[in-house]
């Protein structure tokens, strides 16, 4: 049963930092991939058994090169890239016609979205490095089987380590993280401020033809899309409440009595003096945490 558990725990761990990872690099936020580097370079020598350091100490930015052991004839590259074209780019890079001369074998570590196809490919190596796909690859997949291996105390090691430094990658992202949930949330809307301009009450539309049933009838569909959007953003603060402070969560709070009675007017006609509007303070909100914390192409 430990094991069971070492092993949940193990995946855990790992698919969160993958996820972490992917999530950040569409807004090119890559701090915790460069982290990565010195977080696998520990974690594949204790994982593995090597003497791994990072290249990039010795050269910055080593060309082709992450992690390298001289001791094993061993070089590593780091990468949240999990393409075929990644992986020949680099196996024809000059530097590599050297440390193939020296007997080196090169492997490759992906973190981020990974690609479970990648090994079946054949691959260009003009300088004849030694490199086999099926073992030379290395996705969370591999990691998970090799840990599985290991004995209970070794297991034990390799989660006291990895339970250590994640926490660390959490904190690096977690501004991060919110940004993206804020852009999100910008989006969406967006979205709805669309919908409405050009189909609800006070659209063009509406005031021109007001007794229009085919007016109404086009309002009551369209609104159907920002209650699915209005659902999304109450989901997406719920599950990420912790990033939020307490004066942003009560703004928010505002926002989501709007959609309940916004939601409910659809449905049986409501006073207007209990009806509660869009809160503005809410767009106000995300879009200054945007702009603190983070580059967006959203409203400004």
């Amino acid at each position: 049963m430990k094991r069971i558990e070492n092993v949940a725990l193990f995946s855990e761990h790992l698919v969160f930092l993958n996820r972490k990872i992917e999530l950040l690099g569409k807004l090119n936020l890559n701090d915790l991939a460069v982290h990565s580097e010195n977080f696998f370079f520990h974690f594949f020598n204790l994982l593995f058994g090597l003497e791994l350091t990072n290249a990039n100490f010795e050269k910055s930015n080593h060309e082709a090169i992450d992690l390298i052991d001289k001791s094993n004839k061993l070089i590593i590259q780091v990468s949240a890239t999990c393409t075929k074209q990644k992986i020949e780019n680099t196996l024809k890079k000059e530097i590599l016609k050297q440390y193939s001369l020296e007997d080196y074998r090169i492997q490759f570590i992906f973190i981020g979205k990974e690609n479970p196809r990648i090994k079946s490919n054949k691959f260009s190596n003009p300088n004849k490095i030694k490199f086999d796909p099926v073992e030379d690859i290395f996705l969370t997949k591999d990691l998970v089987e090799k840990f599985m291996s290991l004995s209970p105390l070794e297991q034990t090691e390799n989660l006291k380590f990895i339970r250590k430094e994640i926490p660390l990658l959490e904190l690096i992202e977690k501004s991060d993280i919110k940004v993206e949930i804020c852009d999100k949330v910008n989006l969406l809307l967006k979205r709805n401020f669309l919908i409405w301009s050009n189909f609800g009450p006070h659209s063009e539309t509406a005031i021109r033809n007001p007794l229009s049933m085919s007016v109404k009838t086009a309002w009551d569909e369209r609104k159907i899309e920002i209650f699915k959007n209005n659902d999304e953003i109450v989901e997406l603060f719920h599950q990420n409440s912790s990033l939020f402070t307490t004066s942003e969560f009560e703004i928010f709070i505002e926002f989501e009595e709007h959609v309940q009675i916004f939601k409910l007017n659809h449905t049986n006609r409501i006073d207007r003096t209990a009806y509660k509007t869009f809160p503005q303070s809410f767009s106000k909100m995300i879009n200054n945490i945007i702009l603190e914390n983070g580059d967006s192409d959203g409203e400004q």
